[in-house]
């Protein structure tokens, strides 16, 4: 499923950032890393004081045609979009519908007697106490969401729930079915309903198999990730799990940037939402000083705080940090996997948003 390291993701924030840099050696910095790494496209979206200061896009977002990257295309989100499960819960929690100390069991009264005590909160901040393990899930097969949910019901839970972090990709696809079974409608209509539309995210929109979607790029993938190795197309997975809110969504840089430019308007339309969804919940590590928050990591350096988030899925890379005192982002957005995402990335955050200081390795 969506694939996401704390540590990975704390080595790519290693060289720090924030004000729009000269454009040209942004665009150097990006062009330079492309080319040595083999990566097809990227685009990326720069935002301060609640404006957009920047867009561009770089390279092929198809390779087959050499369809030009432009900050329109459409790329997967992948564990970025947990964030927008995580609003939609908090939404519905402030509408009166559930609560996040709600039982799971409340939702689903056929889950495992071990899961007992696990909380929404703790589905939310991947302290369930489960383990992913979709080593008997066949992600080609296409499964019913009753038939995903009891395969999800066989997956070890190793610890009390509130105990320890660990990340969980199944905590997310069982949270959209409870916005499922609350709306009573696809969890996706709820985001594109009451967070997408909006914002003026006119783009963002549910993965679809069947439809024609303009602007869509092509992931790839290259064997073990590493540099050198040959581009193939990605890896095709069943409607099933192209469907789940672990991460499930097509974003573009412009409406991405919206989004995050939409943190540091006046009067913050979710305020409230996101302040409760970044506030930190659980240390990720005991010796680290990250924690978890509800969709968002969280942490603060020489008294800057910073929100951020990875993700990667099906031959598609995304990124998104905020630094909520400096009102300032950036998001990026890549259609392959990335061997050396350090050099990318702090090359690309050096140049795009200098002297702001980074999580610590």
């Amino acid at each position: 499923m969506r694939k996401m390291s704390v540590t990975g993701l704390v080595l790519i924030l290693s060289l720090a950032a924030a004000p729009v840099a000269h454009a040209d050696a942004l665009d150097d910095a990006v062009n330079s890393e492309l080319k040595r790494q083999t990566i097809p496209g990227l685009a990326l979206g720069i935002e301060h004081d609640g404006k957009i200061t920047r867009l561009s896009g770089y390279g092929s977002a198809d390779l087959e045609w050499q369809a030009p990257v432009t900050p329109d295309s459409l790329f997967q989100t992948g564990s970025t979009g947990k964030q927008f499960a995580s609003l939609a819960i908090l939404m519905l929690e402030q509408e009166g519908k559930l609560s996040i100390e709600d039982p799971i069991s409340k939702y689903f009264p056929d889950v495992p007697a071990s899961w007992a005590d696990i909380k929404l909160k703790h589905l939310l901040s991947h302290s369930s106490g489960l383990d992913d393990d979709y080593s008997k899930v066949d992600l080609q097969k296409t499964m019913k969401w009753d038939d995903l949910r009891k395969a999800i019901y066989t997956m070890p839970k190793t610890r009390p729930a509130g105990d320890k972090w660990s990340y969980c990709n199944a905590a997310y696809v069982m949270l959209g079915l409870v916005i499922e079974q609350i709306t009573e409608s696809s969890y996706h209509n709820y985001f594109t309903s009451h967070i997408f539309k909006p914002l003026g995210m006119n783009a963002t929109r549910d993965i679809s198999e069947e439809d024609i979607i303009p602007g869509r790029a092509s992931g790839y993938e290259r064997k073990g990730g590493a540099l050198g190795a040959p581009l193939k197309n990605q890896a095709w997975v069943s409607k099933t799990f192209n469907h789940t809110a672990d991460g499930s969504t097509y974003i573009s840089a412009r409406d991405f940037t919206t989004y995050l430019a939409a943190m540091d308007v006046p009067n913050p339309p979710f305020a409230a939402l996101w302040a409760k969804a970044k506030a930190p919940v659980i240390k990720t590590e005991a010796d680290k000083p990250a924690y978890y928050g509800m969709g968002w990591f969280t942490v603060t350096v020489d008294d800057t705080p910073i929100e951020y988030h990875s993700g990667s899925w099906q031959g598609f890379r995304a990124f998104i940090i905020h630094y909520p005192k400096q009102k300032s982002g950036l998001v990026v957005l890549v259609n392959s996997d990335i061997p050396q995402p350090a050099a990318l990335f702090g090359k690309i955050m050096a140049a795009a948003l200098p002297g702001i200081p980074a999580p610590p390795r």
